[in-house]
């Protein structure tokens, strides 16, 4: 029986040991993979994955010409915001997050203070942190309707947190950095699902005899 992620896996190593790609950038070819797969099965419902998968792999092109091509093509932008989200959000736990001349709360604290103190609105703004460590590790290998499910989380959240702290004042520089990471995050996941969609909306690929 044909497994679909066993040869994800397979195609993975062999472009990792048969061409010049960085780790990062087969990653984001396998993405571009799984989306032709998918798009193959939407087509196609009588398709099989085995097929699917031959058809999806013949699109994407032969290792040497995907290593000139990415080459030439460089980083996506929504990758720099994601890494920009995250580096605002490891930054805003190590800065002064709320307080005045009378002092303050690292992030890290005021975090702590709202799990354990906090009525039920800033608890989930504090959990809320889980969403974008959660962006950082799986985007580009969720599917369309996870991706779509945490794009409109992280972007909830990024409301929450701006209208909810706000009004509160006394807002120090961590909680700027700390929100900001949610407006990077949300941006970087819109720019993903629009290209996942972009792939959708093109015409199907040729497909070999």
């Amino acid at each position: 029986m044909f497994d679909l992620e066993a040869a994800f896996r397979d195609w993975c190593t062999h472009m990792e040991h048969g061409t010049g790609l960085s780790p990062r950038e087969v990653d984001e070819l396998e993405d571009h993979l799984r989306s032709h797969v998918d798009l193959e099965l939407e087509l196609d419902k009588a398709l099989t994955p085995a097929r699917a998968f031959a058809l999806a792999r013949y699109a994407i092109g032969e290792p040497k010409t995907l290593s000139r091509e990415f080459a030439k093509a460089g980083k996506p932008r929504w990758r720099h915001l994601l890494r920009a989200g995250g580096a605002l959000f490891a930054a805003s736990w190590f800065l002064p997050a709320v307080g005045d001349t009378t002092g303050h709360l690292w992030g890290w604290e005021a975090f702590l203070l709202a799990l354990e103190w906090g009525n039920p609105g800033e608890t989930l703004s504090a959990l809320s942190s889980v969403l974008v460590l959660l962006s950082l590790f799986v985007t580009g290998r969720v599917r369309r309707a996870k991706l779509r499910s945490l794009t409109w989380s992280v972007t909830g959240a990024a409301v929450l947190n701006l209208l909810y702290w706000i009004p509160s004042g006394d807002l120090a520089v961590g909680y700027w950095a700390w929100a900001g990471s949610f407006v990077c995050t949300a941006s970087a996941l819109w720019m993903r699902a629009r290209e996942r969609t972009s792939i959708k909306l093109r015409q199907a690929p040729a497909r070999p005899s």
